[in-house]
């Protein structure tokens, strides 16, 4: 039994050498070409043929449920639904976080959710993004680290355990319907938007990661949505400012991004949402002198999608609110009427009057009952496989205690190999006898110190002396004063910056650059620089620093494998999920 024991631990331990030697090589390659092959979402439930016409035009509707507002405005949400029998709303976290009492969010949270189901005669599809996990938005659940991390540990079963997690939390708020998760890759280093929200830039690397993700949120009861089809991440355009761009050539795209959708639509993905992106390289017609977003492009919806592509699931706009879907036509209401006559099946988040036009443009001959019934035959199929027919005694999902704990070994676990060293494996372990007084140094657009505080503490509980954190020290502050550096030993320098937080270019901004410069005029041998964001932060900006690493996100999962890394109590494993030096950094 010794021997058996000591093999194990031997192979071990050689796994973990291997994995950390493999952390600088991104995955690369292309996914087999497959052909197209139809799965049918076709319900054997014909009782939508039996609605009205606006309660089927409902069942294309995802409002935003703005419940205080929504009982002002109609006196109940019994009345609001009674006029407007709108299939599904999506719960907008701001509108209760933002709002007097706090110390109650998740009880008004559930409250509001309750009766909006309890106003509705058939079950409601109630959806959320939660990219990063429930824990980001509402503090009583798990913070996650990002799909970007998920990337960093290519293991499928972690990715099934992350995608069942966040498909129990968000259960647990009456979620049954996902805008989760993404399947763009970030191609472009300088992209703003997606970045760590992807989980890699390579197809190879992030289809088994999705697909294992999607299993576990399904496995769960809850239906996935991928997202921003026809792909987001080679321009460096957002697409919540000004429509966006997928540049590739078909021939590229084909290998790439459209391998990706038309595997998934094999394995019975079974909603895909359309982002404000074109395609330049498939599109033919133009509006307004421009190829339109694939939100309002038929071509890319009906031809390629549904088409070529044979997909039958439910195709999802991205929000219509959105700078990349606006001014094609005249305001946000006839854009979402535009969007459903080009091959939405579901609108995100469109105005309530959005039923009375439709109702009125089909009743005039405008929109043919065709193109409802087939977004409701669609939306319906989805709806009997998930059950989402017959309502339940309750559409919360209670969280057991093992639940609970198996969440948040997840994201530690997550977390312990997705760390990734780019440089420095030679100065690793740090240790407390030779470099005792370590500062941090807060480089991004909010000042993350509190959030810091949790490594400030690691690394005190590991013998060192951290005594201060600070934020974005200015040049023209400390240019003068570049000296109180040479009170410490080593400076760990964490960058986040992540998305909207700033909204505009990933690159480093006002203070946040003055920061970079008073870092840039310190000794390199100095700097411990990690990026909780940005992947591409940390060669960009310290390219000589002897210690690099990549973490992704700023969670306490992640600070904590952060330390222990550092300081040899586990290994680094992660391997990079990103292509690291691009010609667009040099």
């Amino acid at each position: 039994m010794k021997n058996k024991y000591f093999h194990i631990l031997f192979f071990t331990g050689l796994l973990a050498i291997v994995l950390s030697c493999k952390s600088m090589a991104p995955i690369e390659g292309t996914l087999p070409q497959v052909q197209p092959i139809e799965v049918l979402f076709t319900a054997k439930d014909t009782t939508w043929k039996t609605f009205s016409l606006r309660e089927k035009i409902g069942q294309t509707m995802i409002i935003r449920a703005f419940h205080d507002d929504q009982v002002k405005q109609f006196g109940s949400i019994q009345k609001m639904m009674e006029q407007y029998p709108v299939g599904g709303i999506y719960v907008p976290w701001w509108d209760f976080l933002y709002k007097s009492p706090r110390d109650s969010v998740i009880f008004r949270v559930k409250k509001a959710v309750a009766s909006y189901e309890n106003a509705s005669k058939i079950p409601l599809i109630i959806t959320e993004d939660f990219e990063r996990g429930v824990g980001n938005v509402y503090s009583e659940f798990t913070d996650m680290p990002v799909e970007m991390a998920l990337g960093a540990t290519h293991r499928p079963d972690l990715a099934y355990r992350y995608g069942n997690s966040i498909a129990k939390e968000a259960q647990s708020l009456g979620i049954n319907w996902l805008l989760h998760p993404l399947g763009d890759l970030n191609m472009n280093p300088l992209q703003d938007l997606i970045v760590e929200r992807a989980i890699s830039d390579n197809v190879t690397h992030a289809y088994p990661l999705l697909k294992s993700q999607i299993n576990g949120m399904h496995n769960q009861g809850v239906v996935s949505t991928l997202k921003h089809f026809p792909g987001d991440g080679t321009t460096i355009k957002n697409q919540h400012l000004v429509t966006s761009s997928n540049n590739l050539s078909k021939k590229d795209w084909d290998q790439s991004f459209g391998a990706l959708y038309q595997n998934m639509i094999n394995d019975s993905i079974p909603c895909i949402m359309v982002g404000h992106i074109n395609f330049p390289a498939v599109q033919t017609q133009k509006l307004k002198g421009v190829y339109p977003p694939a939100s309002l492009s038929k071509e890319l919806m009906v031809d390629l999608l549904k088409g070529k592509m044979k997909f039958n699931g439910v195709i999802m706009s991205d929000a219509l609110n959105m700078g990349g879907a606006a001014g094609y036509y005249q305001n946000e209401l006839e854009t979402a009427v535009e969007a459903f006559k080009s091959g939405v099946d579901m609108v995100l988040w469109p105005h309530l009057e959005y039923m009375d036009e439709v109702e009125k443009r089909i009743k005039s001959g405008e929109i043919p009952m065709s193109r409802l019934d087939d977004a409701v035959a669609r939306v319906w199929g989805i709806r009997e496989k998930y059950g989402l027919l017959q309502k339940k005694s309750s559409v919360f999902y209670e969280l057991s205690e093992q639940d609970v704990q198996d969440i948040k070994q997840t994201a530690k676990e997550v977390a312990q190999n997705a760390v990734t060293l780019i440089s420095g494996k030679e100065f690793i372990p740090l240790q407390s006898s030779k470099n005792p007084k370590i500062l941090i140094v807060n480089i991004g657009f909010v000042d993350q110190t509190e959030r810091l505080k949790i490594t400030q503490k690691l690394l005190q509980n590991n013998g060192f002396d951290c005594d201060t954190i600070i934020h974005n020290p200015n040049f023209f502050e400390y240019g003068q004063k570049l000296d109180f550096f040479d009170n410490y030993d080593k400076i760990l320098v964490a960058f986040e910056n992540h998305y909207f937080s700033p909204l505009g270019t990933s690159l480093l901004k006002d203070k946040e650059a003055l920061g970079m410069w008073t870092l840039g005029m310190l000794p390199a041998e100095k700097i411990i620089a990690v990026s909780y964001s940005n992947p591409y932060y940390v060669n960009l900006y310290f390219e000589n620093a002897p210690i690099k690493l990549n973490a992704y996100s700023l969670d306490e999962f992640t600070q904590i494998a952060v330390v222990e890394a550092l300081v040899g109590k586990i290994p680094f494993v992660g391997i990079s999920p990103v292509k690291l030096n691009h010609r667009e950094l040099e």
